[in-house]
């Protein structure tokens, strides 16, 4: 169970700090596709519904970031947990490699495999955003093998 809750405890400290890397990424994201979206909001907008689409669009890029740092939080409980469960199963040899390993993993599953879907916003936005997922996973990765590490109790032998 300590490993479990090493992962758990490095996961909401790396959770953080990728949410501090990726919250810039995010607005960029937003603001670079700023006419697609408001082409969204005009199409699903009822008729006289009082607020423009520019203030919603403003409001999604203040949500968006909110949710970059819930998500990372969240996300960093759940990956750390995981990563502590499965910490002797990770091939590597130090907790940095396991970590970088595991990073690639959540970008394989979470942004090659089950990005597909991003394919109906174009290719390039697919593409943005399977070279940002590899970028932060890895350091999400790098980040919890070093505060799984830190977090480790040292044996005195």
């Amino acid at each position: 169970m300590g490993k479990v809750v090493t992962g758990i405890k490095a996961g909401v400290v790396a959770g953080v700090i990728y949410s501090v890397i990726l919250a810039p990424f995010t607005y960029l994201t937003l603001v670079l596709l700023k006419e697609d979206i408001i082409s969204m909001i005009m199409a699903s907008l009822p008729e006289g519904y009082s607020l423009t689409t520019e203030e919603i669009f403003s409001f999604a890029l203040l949500m968006g970031i909110i949710s970059v740092f819930i998500a990372g939080i969240i996300l960093g409980v759940i990956f750390g947990l995981i990563y502590g469960w499965a910490y002797e199963k990770i091939p590597g040899r130090t907790a940095i490699i396991k970590g970088i390993i595991f990073g690639i993993i959540i970008w394989l599953i979470f942004s090659v495999i089950l990005g597909f879907g991003n394919l109906g916003y174009g290719v390039t936005y697919y593409l943005y955003s399977l070279v940002e997922g590899l970028i932060t996973s890895l350091i999400f990765g790098l980040l919890l093998g070093y505060f799984y590490n830190r977090f480790t109790p040292k044996t005195i032998e």
